[in-house]
């Protein structure tokens, strides 16, 4: 993939990533004045472990908006994920046979099974686009309203509280001073950027996602690239799930209501284009920590969830329309 910039498009590229750092410095400016021990060492280090779940989301989203895709069931994964993890570990409770956790394997099966559960799901929202010609808008709409019925009717529509030491630790432990989901999450960034940017699977995926055409002409198979680009985004909101069910040591079929818009405006905001070809998972990281903060600051504002809802929409919109014009001006 190789693209030629003129000195003008160069500065208006550089403006707005200039744009972005700026509004993160803002974000940070506002909420330290809104709550004084914002920039303790504590208080940032909490940060990172809640933009950690949005952020394992934001990376398959990344993956799948690289593709000229688009995933609205990452969310709906997340929480069916998180009830199938603490389902997993009080099987004999469902069956009647014990009052007590009762694993139906050991955990590290119980973190496969849930990881494949979820790649699968992303696999078949991808060969449903692929395969069946469904929009990807469509298809995964369905998708995301089959997975969280499903986490519904696998819980009775109930919270399953309390799970293992092993999946607490996924949401709550610690390495030193640093969360273990965050080193994860940290892990997960470093490791698919690697692949995006020194593996062929990333080379192609690129141009699978800005030129299907050029690519068919060239041997690269599209298709191939954007199932691959579902299944993994499948597989980490299966991730996610499992952490946050350590987090709140629950498996909660409610969790992640609309994240997967917080997703979208994570990985745009952070500069992936919603044409396909253009972005990476590190500039998402920035997208994560606005989103995460813009968040944070409703909730000190003392804002309820919905109306919450409604100020993403509105910055995933304007993220979109400063995006759209961006790319028009590079024109």
């Amino acid at each position: 993939m190789i693209k030629t910039f003129t000195g003008v498009s160069l500065v208006k590229s550089s403006r707005v990533s200039l744009g972005r750092y700026f509004a993160l410095l803002l974000l940070i400016g506002i909420a330290a004045f809104m709550a004084p021990g914002f920039l303790t060492l504590q208080n940032i280090l909490n940060l990172l472990r809640s933009f950690s779940f949005l952020g394992f989301i934001s990376i398959g989203m990344t993956f799948v908006i690289l593709s000229a895709g688009l995933d609205l069931s990452v969310a709906s994964l997340l929480a069916l994920c998180s009830v199938l993890t603490a389902l997993f570990q009080h099987w004999g409770i469902y069956l009647g046979h014990t009052t007590t956790l009762s694993y139906i394997f050991p955990f590290p099966f119980i973190l496969i099974t849930v990881l494949l559960i979820g790649s699968f799901l992303g696999f078949l929202n991808g060969i449903v686009i692929t395969k069946l010609k469904i929009t990807d808008f469509v298809s995964t709409l369905g998708m995301m309203v089959f997975a969280r019925g499903l986490a519904f009717a696998i819980s009775g529509g109930r919270s399953i509280f309390e799970v293992g030491a092993e999946t607490l630790f996924m949401g709550r432990g610690m390495v030193g001073i640093i969360p273990f989901v965050a080193c994860l999450w940290v892990f997960a960034i470093m490791f698919c950027t690697i692949v995006l940017k020194y593996t062929a699977f990333g080379q192609r995926l690129y141009v699978s996602g800005e030129n299907p055409e050029a690519a068919r002409l060239s041997g690269v198979d599209p298709h191939i690239y954007k199932i691959a680009a579902y299944t993994i985004s499948g597989f980490f909101a299966a991730l996610a799930g499992v952490c946050m069910t350590g987090r709140l040591n629950v498996g909660e079929p409610r969790v992640a209501q609309g994240w997967e818009l917080d997703a979208i405006a994570a990985v745009v905001i952070g500069g992936t284009s919603f044409a396909g070809g253009q972005g990476s998972v590190v500039k998402t990281i920035l997208g994560v920590a606005i989103i995460g903060l813009i968040r944070n600051i409703l909730s000190l504002l003392g804002i309820l969830p919905s109306p919450q809802q409604m100020i993403m929409g509105l910055v995933l919109l304007f993220a979109v329309i400063l995006q759209r014009l961006g790319e028009r001006n590079s024109d």
